[in-house]
């Protein structure tokens, strides 16, 4: 009888741990964090509506709010504050991006896993381009599963679509479940740094709330562009070439003059005016394509 007694013991234990671990329809109970990221706002109601719908799916999700201050359609922008954020949050984490997502004649949302084992939700019109180059690809699924859904996919709204995926997959949903593999998606055409000869190229990649423009240009090119504190640089952007100082902080310049650093938080090259808004002095937005020499 002891013998009985302990073998149902250790089966009730087994089946225990298999019914918390799992659930009953199969899938690991699991609790990633959810990170947001989107351009509705700080006092949008959606926000309101894609936090209903998570907590709706996912009772016991942990929802974080990166940013809601993107800049309305503004997917570059977007792109470079989503892999900021994913350079800094560790794995099992489930970021939804909702920037700009009807850029298409029918939405097409994916799922993508990246090396880190970080998950993301998102429309596919380019905010993963920084996230895959950066962090690479192990997955990406476009969500097809209607059955998941009771209206058609393509009749709603980003944060239904987006607020539900994401709940199910922070909360352990297979991405397999959510619809078709899918190999092909939407990349922003960034100019990558290069240096040719005496040329140094890149990108605008985001504006700061001071009018700073951050560029994709690391510390590391500009110095083996030879790039030294003290050097005057002209700057070649769409509206014409200006000429500014390349320094180290913005008071190495006298106030309302130029300045070219690296920003020691993002190690790259980022173009200023000292107590000013470089960006609205040269008309500069996210996506803008430069010259240094």
């Amino acid at each position: 009888m002891k013998k009985i007694s302990l073998v149902l013991i250790m089966l009730l234990s087994t089946v225990t741990f298999i019914s918390t671990t799992f659930g009953c329809n199969g899938q690991k109970q699991v609790n990633m964090p959810i990170v947001l990221l989107t351009d509705y706002g700080s006092e949008d109601y959606r926000i309101a509506q894609l936090k209903g719908i998570i907590y709706s799916n996912n009772p016991e999700a942990m929802v974080i709010d990166a940013s809601h201050s993107v800049p309305a359609f503004d997917i570059p922008t977007g792109a470079f504050m989503l892999d900021v954020a994913a350079k800094e949050f560790p794995a099992d984490v489930v970021f939804i991006a909702i920037i700009a997502p009807y850029t298409g004649p029918e939405t097409k949302y994916i799922v993508l896993t990246n090396d880190k084992k970080q998950f993301f939700v998102l429309p596919d019109n380019g905010l993963l381009t920084y996230v895959i180059k950066n962090t690479g690809t192990r997955a990406i699924y476009q969500v097809t599963n209607q059955e998941l859904f009771d209206r058609p996919i393509k009749e709603l709204v980003a944060e239904r679509v987006q607020g539900k995926i994401g709940a199910l997959v922070a909360s352990g949903y297979r991405l397999q479940d959510l619809g078709t593999p899918s190999a092909i998606y939407r990349t922003l055409d960034i100019q990558d740094p290069v240096i040719a000869g005496r040329k140094l190229l890149g990108t605008i990649v985001y504006i700061d709330h001071y009018g700073n423009a951050v560029t994709n240009i690391s510390g590391k090119t500009a110095s083996e562009f030879g790039l030294i504190p003290g050097d005057t640089v002209n700057i070649i952007m769409p509206r014409g070439k200006i000429t500014a100082s390349f320094g180290t902080i913005y008071s190495d310049v006298p106030q309302g003059e130029e300045i070219m650093f690296v920003v020691n938080n993002l190690d790259t090259v980022q173009l200023s005016i000292n107590l000013g808004s470089f960006a609205d002095v040269h008309g500069l937005k996210a996506g803008t394509k430069i010259e240094i020499q």
